[in-house]
């Protein structure tokens, strides 16, 4: 069990580090939804996901949507027109290859959604390498979002991105 702890910490220390890092050279900026075109969405494995209902959605909100599903209990990747995090996609303190990161981070988004909950040191760590001029998250986690929209109980992924949705409408640009 004390290895565990240590091993947590370790991930948890190096997550922070990387964040911190990412955060200097970050341009945040707020944007309307009619603003945004390209959109990174974080799912994870827990998440109760009705792929086709979401895939509708998507492509209701005329966006360039790409998805990145997280579980990494799986050893293969489940969906192949989403970008799938298993595995053997984590490193030995359960984070992000660097391998994985290095393709993540030369993308450039308007926006990045973080649903992700089960892991969140991975996914922590995939939102701060996805280069967007904003953040949205369930949890602030280390500073990696810049708007938390917290999640319903029970927990429906179509509703989440509603009220993400209606919150970014809210959002005039300064004229």
């Amino acid at each position: 069990k004390n290895y565990f702890n240590m091993f947590n910490y370790l991930a948890e220390l190096t997550v922070k580090s990387v964040i911190k890092r990412n955060n200097l050279d970050r341009q945040k900026k707020f944007l309307a939804w009619d603003h945004i075109e390209k959109i990174a969405l974080l799912v994870d494995g827990g998440t109760n996901i009705n792929k086709s209902a979401l895939d509708k959605f998507i492509q209701k909100t005329n966006k360039h949507v790409e998805v990145y599903y997280i579980d990494l209990k799986a050893k293969e990747p489940l969906y192949n027109d989403w970008q799938c995090f298993s595995k053997k996609d984590q490193s030995f303190l359960k984070l992000p290859k660097s391998k994985s990161i290095a393709e993540l981070s030369r993308k450039k988004f308007d926006l990045v959604i973080n649903t992700s909950t089960e892991f969140p040191l991975f996914s922590s760590c995939l939102t701060s390498n996805l280069v967007a001029y904003v953040k949205c998250g369930t949890e602030g986690y280390f500073d990696t979002v810049d708007l938390i929209v917290k999640k319903n109980e029970p927990f429906d992924l179509i509703n989440y991105l509603e009220d993400v949705i209606k919150y970014l409408k809210m959002i005039r640009p300064a004229s």
